[in-house]
């Protein structure tokens, strides 16, 4: 095939990947300028030739375009989109975390009160739970409560270092993560604190009443 100023192409078709290309040949026999390239071996040259350009664009192809023979490996050639998915999620799980501390629009304070109370139910059959603040259990209300704990003007949750008096134990939506269930070592913490500040009300937040909860609050965790 020729061209309009008299190029020569050839139609080159692989039988084994079913690709096939047009390329130009250089030269015409009759205008040999290459050295060492005769009319004799002119072919054998231009089949070489085209060898060489066919295995050229055959290994673009494989580098470039084709997938299947990329030679990244999988998961690099996703890891922008995963570590996009990966911060989003995060993201939207602290922003829905932190979002029922300020005015959920689903919650259930009867359900939260039936696990609070289930907890506390469970603490009463652990046999390393000092058996002062099982009666603590029985004999103080515990409640639910979206009420926000205020401590010298500042707002803390989940109930550490907040006391809120003898007549009851109330228990802020802190300790519950946004789709209903407990958080449960802080719940135990909690129900512990409180707990321990009506069993030793004069050990106020010494150093020996935070090491009595966390001595308890291991207790709790190692049968529930």
């Amino acid at each position: 095939m020729s061209g309009k100023n008299g190029e020569r192409f050839v139609r080159i078709h692989c039988d084994n990947c079913g690709e096939h290309l047009f390329f130009q040949t250089p030269e015409f026999p009759e205008n040999m300028t290459q050295q060492g390239i005769t009319p004799e071996n002119w072919k054998t040259e231009q089949i070489k030739n085209l060898q060489l350009e066919w295995e050229e664009w055959l290994k673009w192809k494989q580098r470039h375009l084709n997938k299947s023979v990329s030679g990244k490996p999988y998961f690099t050639k996703y890891t922008q989109w995963l570590f996009a998915f990966l911060l989003c999620s995060i993201a939207l799980f602290f922003v829905l975390d932190r979002w029922h501390l300020l005015d959920p629009l689903i919650e259930n304070p009867a359900a939260r009160q039936q696990q609070i109370m289930e907890y506390a139910e469970r603490l009463l059959e652990v046999p390393c739970f000092p058996s002062i603040m099982k009666v603590k259990i029985r004999t103080v209300p515990i409640r639910y409560t979206r009420e926000r704990p205020v401590h010298k003007n500042w707002i803390q949750y989940g109930e550490a270092g907040v006391y809120w008096g003898e007549e009851q134990i109330k228990i802020h939506r802190s300790n519950f993560w946004f789709f209903g269930w407990p958080k449960k070592t802080q719940l135990l913490n909690t129900l512990v604190h409180e707990l321990r500040h009506r069993a030793n009300p004069d050990l106020g937040h010494n150093p020996k009443f935070m090491e009595l909860v966390q001595k308890d609050t291991q207790c709790a965790l190692k049968y529930l």
